[in-house]
């Protein structure tokens, strides 16, 4: 049987007196107290590009936002910066023209009008920006000042689009099927059309023309893709196509361009399996085309551009565009992008830039796009 004493083996040694806990940070007397050490660290909270590139836009102007986020450890934040175009392959944080670092993570940044910026917040928030005015600050014109800001969604926002014909008006979405229709014709951030349920599953796609703002469309896990009119009394949606047999399931969705012989009637739909489908908004309910576009992998974004349908893929992330107009003509590819593809913009006929996770940015220059 063990001596009552013997525990005073396991005892503190009296010669152990560290220093207190803010001065424990790199000293190296005292290694095994690494729980206090790295309490005692102070976070490095200083503007920076996170190694996150989540979100993407750029303007009329070929001004460009990014946001980027720190999704490591406990508090995940985030900024976003505002750069010139010219500026667009060495971005730093003391060449950027406007940025703002936030308490929570930067989802999403959408340009409505060319100086007015969309941010969605991880907190559910919805800001908007004026990120330029020489009225307000002649020597420095690139300034933010918040112009209106909203939690009309009980879930963070995954999908935000701004309508071509009248940057004024964006729809976003979240998951949990919570649509809102903002508009920024009042110098506030006002929410015009509400809908609480317009999914019973979830939602992960959302499309808007280009060539007029009181329609847009989305899609869900389930097989199924809704067409909205903003100009409705109250918030309803028209079927567009249910999957009967269960088999698909959307990923994302993308109005296709006015064209002479279709208009702007065609929407395009990815999927989980790699596809990218085709239905009429003249023929609901059933699908015009389906043509794979990855053998691995989902369609995890959609991008009109004209004539060219840009798609991005992951695991393994990859690029592909398309002719549409010449049955789906592949006229680029690009494997193994970025480890993780988060978003991409057109920023003129022939160049798409897609950002990520990993490789934060490439750019592809489709040299087949005439």
């Amino acid at each position: 049987m063990f001596p009552q004493r013997s525990s005073e083996v396991y005892r503190t040694p009296v010669t152990h007196q560290p220093p207190p806990a803010l001065e424990l940070a790199g000293n190296l007397e005292y290694p095994n107290l690494n729980v206090a050490d790295l309490n005692a660290r102070l976070e490095n909270l200083s503007p920076r590009l996170h190694d996150c590139w989540d979100s993407i836009a750029i303007n009329e102007h070929n001004h460009v936002a990014l946001a980027t986020n720190r999704r490591e450890g406990r508090h995940w934040w985030g900024m976003f910066f505002g750069y010139e175009r010219s500026h667009i392959n060495h971005m730093t944080v003391d060449n950027a023209d406007f940025k703002l670092q936030a308490d929570h993570t930067v989802n999403l940044v959408r340009y409505a009008e060319n100086n007015v910026l969309l941010v969605a917040l991880g907190d559910t928030r919805l800001q908007a920006w004026s990120t330029y005015s020489k009225v307000r600050n002649p020597q420095s014109p690139y300034c933010l000042f918040l112009v209106g800001e909203s939690g009309a969604h009980p879930t963070p926002i995954s999908q935000l689009n701004v309508f071509k014909a009248d940057p004024r008006r964006a729809v976003s979405a979240s998951a949990d099927g919570t649509l809102n229709v903002w508009d920024l014709s009042g110098a506030d951030l006002e929410s015009s059309y509400h809908s609480r349920t317009s999914h019973t599953d979830k939602l992960t796609g959302l499309g808007t023309p280009s060539a007029s703002a009181d329609k847009f469309v989305t899609c869900d896990r389930g097989g199924s893709a809704l067409l909205w009119d903003v100009r409705a009394a109250a918030p309803s949606s028209t079927c567009l196509y249910a999957d009967s047999s269960h088999l698909l399931s959307f990923t994302c969705a993308a109005w296709a361009a006015s064209t002479e012989l279709e208009g702007d009637n065609y929407i395009y739909l990815g999927d989980y399996d790699g596809t990218v489908h085709t239905v009429d908004i003249r023929v609901p309910r059933k699908l015009v085309e389906s043509r794979e576009y990855f053998d691995k992998g989902h369609v995890s974004q959609l991008l009109i551009n004209g004539p060219h349908l840009a798609a991005t893929s992951n695991l393994p992330a990859s690029v592909k565009v398309a002719k549409v107009q010449a049955g789906h003509e592949f006229i680029y590819t690009h494997q193994d992008t970025h480890s993780r593809t988060t978003d991409a913009v057109w920023t003129d006929e022939c160049t798409l830039i897609t950002i990520g996770h990993g490789r934060k940015m490439v750019t592809h220059s489709i040299k087949k796009c005439a």
